[in-house]
């Protein structure tokens, strides 16, 4: 017996060992598929323009990025069929230098990871290699992008590539060379370049080159981004300094030196209390536009401003224009360009995008139907938690139910071909159904893309202005921000509505009421419910104005008051003047004159004289003099101007129309009373008048 266990264990230990080196249900080995892989569309860019056949650089410039692209897809090749570390390669020219590095193969459709590619300079190639995500997908196709730089010359130089297809592609290198002109009374001009790697543009602006004087104005920049392809400004990536260029009068306009960096900021109090040093940034139209409000102290100083953009790194093109305001009025860019009298307000710079350094892959899901879910208002919101139902078009029967992911996708399980239904049943918190019906047909297996967007719930909100007292003929229309915070936070925490919302304003009494229909998001993103408000809007700044600051109407002052969320108040300030009355003593003695008082009047313009009710008389000196009353209302509460005026009257406010002790007065003003001595008896009666 124990022979025989003993001869088993020879036969089972090997036995063992083989099924480890040979395990049952082998994993796929990684295989090359290039021979599968159809390879389009490959070229070299310069990164910074996309241009394919010239390349402008300083003549001091040693090198330039370049961008090596092209399309990969896979024809005839079944569902299936690419495995988990199958690979493929794209080779390079040989006298092209790429940047060695590994990139992600992402899939655009879901933005997930679907394998990565291996840039190869000392072996001219890319690699690249899919992961698991690859299977169960068909038509698999995509596109990449590598970064490759170029050596330059001062003198320039041609280069000729030839690509693995066979084809030629020259590029010509060329040293920026221009004739010097006269450039006068340039305000603004910018200029855009896109960034080596990402998905950015990059603009620079130079701002009051010329040096124009610029104390005692109000001085904006506004810029847009909506007019071209796609972009919007990438927030924290603003910077502002005084700058000295090389000239100020001629197109040699090369940054020389950067000064101090001026802060912009997105707080109007920020900004409020250091506004010789600051700049106040305001994002409009969805911020797809701005407007910087300059700082204070300009005066003659220049600035240089850099900002970035989204880019949809596709070739099309952004466009990018800028407006330099001087108390509101655009103002031409450049007075005179060589021969040329300027007539443009307006900075525009176009800029060709360019793809960003990586790779992307899209693949259709077999037989099923994926759906993407976003916001309506800004399609890079994808929502989650949406659900839809499929029902079979001819029976009506309900073949699947699906719920989108954080990534806002549904995917539904495999389907036989045919006609289907697609239909949400329930919304994301804060959003509106989307109640259209989409019919979607399945045929060879193949997948069904399926776009639908989601309009969040509405909220109408109502705000008064009102203007109390006054001048009926200052009430006017102002211009109210729209601020917005989440429930649970205070007014304090608001924040300017950034999307273009314009209200229906009427008006009735002076009170000017201003709705917002079936405009503003009940909810954020986030489900969160908003609380909007309004605040006053200073005419020349746009700057918001707090309780108990004041506007001017012509001469006169308004101080603004809130009232909860929705109803601002300008209510007229009357203005305080001082009175002074004047003494005249003619002959006499001064220990001979009678004690008498001044008694205060007034009359409203156009309106009858009347006593000044709560002012005491004062008693007048008995030499040449005057006496005083501060504080006192320049206009009635409606804005009608006082006229002041004085009597002379005695201790008990009686009128003195006689002559006293030799003395007659006599009003030889509406602030002066002038009195006479005289030996023999003489009368004299004092009629009051008032006059404007």
């Amino acid at each position: 017996m124990d022979k025989i266990k003993k001869y088993l264990g020879f036969l089972v230990f090997p036995l063992l060992f083989l099924m480890m080196l040979f395990p049952a249900g082998e994993a796929h080995a990684a295989t090359d598929i290039t021979s599968k892989v159809k390879i389009d569309d490959l070229k070299i860019t310069i990164a910074s323009t996309g241009s394919e056949t010239e390349g402008i650089h300083g003549s001091n410039d040693t090198s330039m990025k370049l961008k090596y692209s092209g399309k990969f897809s896979f024809p005839n090749v079944a569902v299936n069929e690419i495995k988990n570390g199958d690979y493929f390669i794209v080779k390079a020219p040989n006298n092209l230098s790429l940047t060695d590095g590994n990139l992600d193969l992402i899939d655009s459709t879901s933005n997930t990871k679907m394998g990565t590619v291996q840039v190869d300079n000392a072996n001219h190639q890319l690699v690249f290699t899919f992961n698991e995500k690859v299977e169960d997908k068909q038509n698999i196709r995509g596109d990449f992008v590598a970064e490759a730089t170029e050596t330059l010359k001062k003198e320039g130089k041609t280069v000729t590539y030839v690509l693995p297809d066979g084809k030629k592609q020259t590029i010509t290198y060329k040293v920026n060379k221009y004739e010097q002109t006269d450039v006068i009374g340039e305000t603004i001009t910018k200029y855009g370049y896109n960034d080596n790697n990402k998905a950015i543009a990059h603009f620079q602006m130079k701002i009051n080159r010329a040096k124009k004087d610029m104390t005692g104005h109000v001085v904006k920049i506004t810029d847009d981004v909506s007019k071209g392809a796609f972009a919007n400004y990438v927030e924290g990536t603003f910077y502002m300094h005084e700058a000295e260029f090389e000239t100020t009068n001629t197109n040699s306009s090369a940054l020389k030196r950067l000064g101090d960096e001026y802060e912009i900021t997105t707080d109007p109090e920020v900004y409020k209390a250091n506004s010789d040093k600051k700049a106040l940034l305001t994002f409009v139209n969805g911020k797809r536009g701005f407007e910087l409000l300059m700082p204070t102290n300009m005066g003659t100083k220049s600035f240089f401003l850099t900002y970035d953009t989204s880019s949809p790194a596709d070739t099309s093109t952004i466009s990018n224009s800028a407006q330099y305001l001087i108390d509101n009025q655009p103002q031409l860019i450049w007075e005179k360009y060589g021969g040329s009298i300027g007539t443009r307000t307006e900075a525009t710079f176009n800029l060709k995008t360019v793809k960003s350094v990586g790779a992307s892959v899209t693949a259709d899901i077999a037989g099923k139907i994926k759906i993407t879910k976003y916001d309506e208002a800004d399609a890079t919101v994808k929502l989650a938690g949406v659900v839809f139902e499929i029902r079979e078009k001819t029976t009506n029967n309900l073949v699947d139910t699906v719920t989108t992911d954080a990534d806002g996708i549904a995917v539904s399980k495999a389907l036989n071909n045919g006609k289907y239904i697609v239909k949400e049943k329930t919304p994301k918190s804060g959003y509106q159904v989307n109640s259209q019906e989409f019919e979607v047909e399945m045929k060879d297996g193949k997948g069904v893309p399926l776009n639908i967007s989601n309009k969040r719930v509405t909220v109408d909100f109502e705000a008064t202005k009102t203007w109390v007292n006054g001048k009926a003929t200052d009430y006017k229309k102002v211009k109210l921000g729209l601020y917005v915070h989440k429930e649970g936070q205070t007014v304090a925490d608001a924040k300017p509505v950034t999307g273009n919302y314009t209200p229906e304003v009427t008006e009735s009494n002076g009170v000017y009421t201003y709705k917002w229909k079936n405009q503003l998001p009940e909810r954020d993103v986030d489900g969160s419910k908003l609380v909007y408000s309004v605040r006053e809007l200073e005419d020349q700044t746009g700057l918001p104005l707090k309780a108990g600051e004041k506007v001017k109407v012509g001469d006169n002052s308004y101080v603004v008051s809130y009232n909860g969320n929705n109803k601002v108040t300008n209510t007229y300030e009357v203005p305080k003047t001082n009175v002074t009355a004047k003494k005249v003593w003619v002959g006499g003695q001064e220990h001979i004159r009678p004690t008498v008082y001044f008694k205060l009047y007034r009359m409203p313009e156009g309106g009858a004289i009347e006593e000044v009710v709560g002012v005491s008389q004062k008693e007048v000196p008995k030499t040449d003099g005057t006496v005083e009353w501060t504080d006192l209302p320049a206009t009635d509460e409606h804005g009608v101007k006082y006229t002041y005026s004085v009597m002379e009257v005695d201790e008990d406010g009686n009128l003195i129309v006689d002559t006293i002790d030799g003395y007659t007065p006599a009003q030889t003003a509406d602030l002066t009373v002038t009195n006479t001595y005289s030996t023999e008896p003489a009368e004299a009666v004092i009629e009051a008048k008032k006059k404007l």
